[in-house]
This record gives C-alpha cells, sequence and structure tokens, in this order.
C-alpha cells in the first residue's frame, strides 16, 4: 500500500465516531496538508449548509472530508477517505464521499479521490 493510503487508514483509526472515517489531503505533489476524522459529537455551519443543500438536513454531524476542508490552510488537489470496519475493526469498509461531501469537495477544486473499498482496496476516481 502506498504510504499516503497508509496515512489515511492511520488517521480513520483515531476516529472518535462510531463509523471510524478518515480523510488526508494532499498538494497535488502528495504533500499532507491536513488530516481529519468523522466526529458524532461535533458540527460545522459549512457541514450544515451542504448537508441543507443536497436535502439532507439531520446530516450536520462533522464528516472527515468536511473537517479536512474546513481546516486546511492551503488548496489541495487530492483527497484520500478510509473508513475502518468489520468484526477486527481494522478491515476497509467503502467510503466513497456521500452526497453531502462530494459536491464541496468538488467545489474547492479536489480533482483526485482515493477512498477504500470493501475488498480491501482503494477506489480511484478522477474529478478533474
Amino acid at each position: 500500500m502506498e504510504p499516503f493510503l497508509r496515512r489515511a487508514v492511520e488517521v480513520a483509526a483515531t476516529s472518535p465516531s462510531r463509523k471510524r472515517v478518515g480523510a488526508v489531503l494532499y498538494t497535488n505533489k502528495k504533500r499532507e496538508i491536513t488530516s481529519a476524522t468523522n466526529n458524532d459529537y461535533k458540527s460545522h455551519p459549512r457541514q450544515a449548509w451542504w448537508a441543507q443543500r443536497v436535502g439532507l438536513c439531520e446530516k450536520i454531524y462533522l464528516h472527515a472530508e468536511m473537517a479536512a476542508l474546513i481546516k486546511a490552510r492551503e488548496e489541495g488537489d487530492t483527497i484520500v477517505v478510509v473508513r475502518l470496519g468489520g468484526h477486527d475493526g481494522k478491515s476497509l469498509r467503502n467510503a466513497k464521499p456521500c452526497p453531502i461531501c462530494e459536491p464541496a469537495l468538488r467545489y474547492a477544486g479536489i480533482k483526485h479521490v482515493y477512498y477504500s473499498v470493501t475488498d480491501n482496496t482503494f477506489q480511484y476516481e478522477y474529478w478533474g
């Protein structure tokens, strides 16, 4: 596994949420800008705005992707999103950005999206 993908797995492992999701935002040179996790106990006006915009007003808890965008001090173009679960709590699960996070990521100029999938691999999508 590539180091930048492994880093997202490490971040997801620190998530306090019952859905252990981590996101790492990178520059186009794969330099880490910031990382974040899901948080069931926090929200942010930007999370609420995007949730309302797509008709999911109840989904205001802070998603890892949104938290990474909020924390970023510079623009990125690549994000890696990982969800951990399964009986051992360490298996990769589907972490494709949800209908709230996808338009926010596109609006922020994210072009390269890697996310974990259920067969313990990663999927890549180009959003350029």
